[in-house]
């Protein structure tokens, strides 16, 4: 449970990467750097100890070897010395006698006579089964193998340094008395006695070394954890600074690295609490600015409540101050055109007619500039609303304009499902789709193009005429109140000059943006962007096209 709880505790970068490295570097990671410097330190123990005792074995084997081939050497020189008598007499049992006396020496396994051809004449080993079969060809290999010393191995003697030695002396008969050879004699000197006291004194030292490695640990592991005590204290502190202490330091005196490093951290601990005061210090500063500000916040926003208030009331009131004697103007018109038209002329009656059109103009104008006023400060509720049905609605209001101008209303591409306030949604489509019949002019194609692209959480929608266009200079005015395009053949379009500009304010209130692309004589696309309705799937793709049977 404490092991999962440590590894819960890690930064999921570090989980990451315990869960992608290799085992041995998770198994090295989990060591630490403590476990990494005890291992290290009996890894250094072990290998000087074992290179030790490495050197020691190789040194005793070499040692025992000389020791033992010099023996043999010297016994067979005496030997040479003592048998040389009967070697000239080849008294086989003199020498056999030698022989057997020689074995019950120590080490000495066997003892062999030859005669100056190199042929055996008697051989006393201490293996009876021993036989002329197991000497080697000494002699036969050359006279450079005598007083050489030469290693052998049997299963019943064991190692043992052998050595053949020359018998030299004066033959019976010779022409001079000159000394010369009369045989040989070999002796095997046998090392496993030596081998095994040898052995028993390498057991000893690994023993020995064993202990000792055993022993270090402690004194190792001591070292390690007073090397890094200041490291520990250093961890300590961070851990104090780190949960608000910053008065947190390290007591740590040393002229080496370690202690540079602790006088560092005191340094910097010093300083993240200096900078810690200055910033609470700031923060309360702060704290008394935000609070004025909100204050001031506050009374403005009262502010402009009150003066958005006192504003709606004045447009009611010019609404229903302007409206009355309007209303007042056409009801006259119209009374006099019921009452008198057979008594007016055609100039009389065509003034009264234009007196109404006048003033049913001049009502619908200061309604839509009270509604204009009415778009942000007045919201309505917002839900998810279908475009595609809305377009679809739209497009059959204008269905009978759209057949008199011999015009078609193409829908691109899907349309998916916005969030915002369903009534202002369809004004914007309402206006765009009107304002696109009123400047089509009258070219070859006539077509009006409805889209839509999905980004994120945006839709990017257009609407697309086939009109007369926009002149360039007039492209940042279109969206203002009152403002018309300077294009010669808008000149007879009728318009208020404030559809554009409630589209504009629409979109923005519903935190979009709408621009327009558009060329003289090539027609306008009118983009804006709406925000996507939560989990809202797109509708399937639709064409509709309405023209002039």
């Amino acid at each position: 449970m404490g092991q999962q709880a440590q590894k819960t505790d890690l930064p999921s970068s570090t989980q990451h990467w315990l869960r992608s490295a290799p085992w041995w570097r998770r198994g090295l990671a989990r060591m630490g750097l403590r476990g990494k410097l005890i291992v290290a330190f009996v890894m250094v123990l072990a290998l000087g100890l074992g290179a030790s005792c490495w050197v020691f074995v190789r040194g005793s084997e070499r040692t025992l070897k000389g020791i033992m081939g010099q023996q043999a050497a010297q016994l067979s020189m005496t030997l040479a010395l003592a048998s040389k008598n009967p070697l000239i007499d080849k008294d086989v049992p003199a020498l056999d006698r030698i022989g057997r006396d020689l074995l019950k020496s120590r080490n000495i396994v066997y003892v062999a006579f030859f005669d100056r051809s190199g042929a055996p004449l008697t051989i006393a080993c201490c293996d009876p089964d021993w036989g002329e079969s197991n000497l080697p060809g000494l002699i036969r290999q050359g006279t450079h193998t005598v007083m050489q010393v030469q290693s052998g191995q049997t299963p019943s003697l064991g190692d043992y340094q052998q050595v053949v030695a020359p018998v030299l002396g004066h033959l019976d008969g010779a022409a001079s008395r000159a000394t010369t050879l009369v045989g040989y004699v070999a002796v095997g000197v046998s090392q496993t006695r030596e081998q095994t006291q040898v052995r028993q004194v390498i057991y000893l030292s690994l023993g020995m070394a064993l202990a000792t490695l055993l022993l270090s640990l402690p004194l190792v592991t001591g070292l390690v954890m007073r090397i890094l005590l200041p490291i520990r204290q250093l961890v300590h502190a961070a851990g104090r600074i780190a949960a608000g202490d910053f008065g947190a330091q390290v007591a740590v005196h040393r002229p080496d690295e370690i202690g540079s490093l602790a006088r560092a951290f005191n340094e910097m601990a010093q300083q993240v609490q200096q900078q810690q005061e200055q910033l609470r210090q700031a923060n309360k500063n702060l704290e008394d600015k935000v609070q004025k500000r909100t204050a001031e916040l506050e009374a403005s926003n009262q502010r402009l409540s009150a003066e958005i208030a006192e504003k709606e009331d004045f447009l009611r009131a010019v609404s229903h101050d302007l409206n009355a004697p309007l209303r007042n103007i056409g009801g006259m018109a119209s009374m006099l055109l019921m009452k008198y038209s057979q008594k007016f002329d055609q100039d009389v009656i065509h003034r009264l007619e234009r007196i109404q059109k006048n003033v049913e103009a001049e009502t619908d104008l200061i309604t839509e500039l009270l509604e204009l006023s009415r778009i942000k400060t007045r919201r309505q509720k917002v839900e998810a609303v279908d475009m595609a049905q809305l377009v679809r609605d739209v497009a059959g209001m204008f269905e009978n304009d759209l057949r008199t101008h011999n015009i078609q209303l193409v829908v691109d591409s899907a349309l998916p499902a916005i969030t915002g306030e369903k009534a202002r949604l369809r004004q914007v489509f309402q206006n765009l789709i009107d304002n696109a019949i009123k400047y089509m002019g009258s070219g070859p194609v006539k077509e009006i193009h409805i889209g839509c692209c999905a980004q994120h959480a945006m839709a990017e929608f257009y609407v697309r005429d086939t009109g007369i266009g926009i002149d360039a200079e007039d492209l940042h005015k279109v969206f203002y109140v009152f403002r018309r395009g300077k294009n010669v053949q808008a000149g007879n379009v009728s318009g208020k000059g404030v559809g554009l500009a409630s589209v504009k304010s629409i979109i923005e209130t519903h935190n979009g943006r709408i621009w327009v692309e558009s060329q003289v004589g090539t027609g306008s696309r009118f983009r804006f962007t709406l925000p996507l309705a939560t989990a809202a799937t797109a509708q399937p793709p639709q064409v509709a096209a309405l023209a002039a049977n």
